[in-house]
């Protein structure tokens, strides 16, 4: 759950003040390019793991399930076109218009950008930050299924708010999540004769994160000739958001201790990300030198938003001994995702 937020604050600490300077609009364009793999794969992670059969517990049975979603992000979504942003004030010098994406490689040859002021007097110049060289994100999680009502799963996930320190950054993150499954086939005459259970799911989740930023001066311009003036950057802060939704239908047949399961339906997920607090920006002044004022800063400068809604498909095994449940399972949405868990309870 933390590795979205991780990767967006490692990007921030080291790029977000340089891109700023290419300007608000252009800034915004560049860093949602460059994470929208891990937004997209996050959502999908948290829509994945929630069942295992179509068969729901007795009344009162319960099962406590640890699971884990590789989410595999595609050789298409580990780059991306700085040309296609249509990007105002930002220039690409030298190596290329393609840039690695957050889950790119960490070798590739990154672009050289760089920003003009009006005068045409070059302020900055950067490479495009590298990739992370991670394409298998990793999606945690665990989860309480209880039978409360007849034919009726509730479950739930919660996470409260983890505070902890990041090499002086006080980040926090915490989850919640909640999902339905009902076997609607029991109270259908004939349905409920087949040899096979057959649920409706839905399911909701949402991912709090945030962490204080400190940029040092140097990140806002490499230019010896600009003054970094002292300003105030009390209250910067990078916070993430994800809610995902999933629904469908599941189907699985019982064999012994095996398991065969299936589902289709719609997954949807929402991240917004946001850079809160003042950021200075390089102007030029009526001198002719440069100079960080603020009256030349950003003030919330980053604000994107990723959604994605596609047909969701999985197809999985489990394998039940006693007690105790081993599931895997593949699923396709936005990306594909592997999925292993282990679950115990009674029925």
């Amino acid at each position: 759950m933390c590795l979205s937020l991780f990767s967006m604050l490692a990007f921030s600490q080291n790029d977000v003040g340089k891109f700023l300077q290419g300007g608000q609009a252009d800034a915004n364009k560049v860093i949602k390019a460059y994470m929208q793999p891990y937004a997209f794969a996050l959502g999908d992670g948290l829509n994945n793991g929630w069942f295992s059969s179509a068969k729901t517990h007795s009344l009162f049975g319960f099962d406590l399930t640890v699971g884990v979603s590789g989410v595999q992000i595609p050789n298409s979504s580990k780059t991306f076109d700085l040309n296609s942003l249509h990007l105002t004030n930002m220039v690409v010098k030298t190596g290329g218009n393609i840039a690695p994406t957050v889950a790119g490689s960490k070798t590739a040859a990154d672009p050289v950008i760089g920003v003009n002021d009006s005068h045409g007097n070059e302020i900055i110049n950067f490479k495009s930050p590298q990739g992370t060289g991670l394409d298998l994100v990793p999606v945690p999680m665990v989860q309480i299924g209880f039978g409360l009502l007849p034919h009726t799963d509730l479950i739930g996930r919660f996470v409260p708010d983890i505070k902890y320190n990041n090499n002086g950054n006080n980040m926090k993150i915490g989850l919640w999540g909640i999902g339905a499954k009902h076997n609607f086939m029991e109270w259908i005459p004939v349905l409920n004769k087949l040899p096979f259970d057959a649920s409706l799911f839905a399911s909701y989740s949402v991912v709090n994160g945030e962490s204080g930023l400190h940029l040092p001066t140097s990140d806002y311009s490499s230019n010896p000739n600009i003054r970094i003036e002292t300003f105030n950057t009390d209250g910067q802060v990078l916070k993430l958001k994800t809610q995902s939704s999933k629904f469908g239908l599941i189907v699985s047949k019982k064999i012994a201790i095996l398991t065969v399961f299936g589902a289709i339906g719609n997954s949807t997920s929402k991240s917004n990300v946001d850079l809160l607090g003042i950021y200075p920006v390089v102007a030029t002044t009526s001198a002719g030198g440069f100079e960080v004022t603020q009256q030349g800063a950003l003030k919330n400068p980053i604000a994107l938003s990723y959604r994605t809604s596609n047909v969701s498909m999985e197809a999985g095994l489990r394998v039940k001994i006693t007690l105790l449940s081993l599931f895997a399972s593949i699923s396709k949405s936005e990306y594909t995702a592997y999925n292993l868990g282990l679950s115990l309870g009674f029925r």
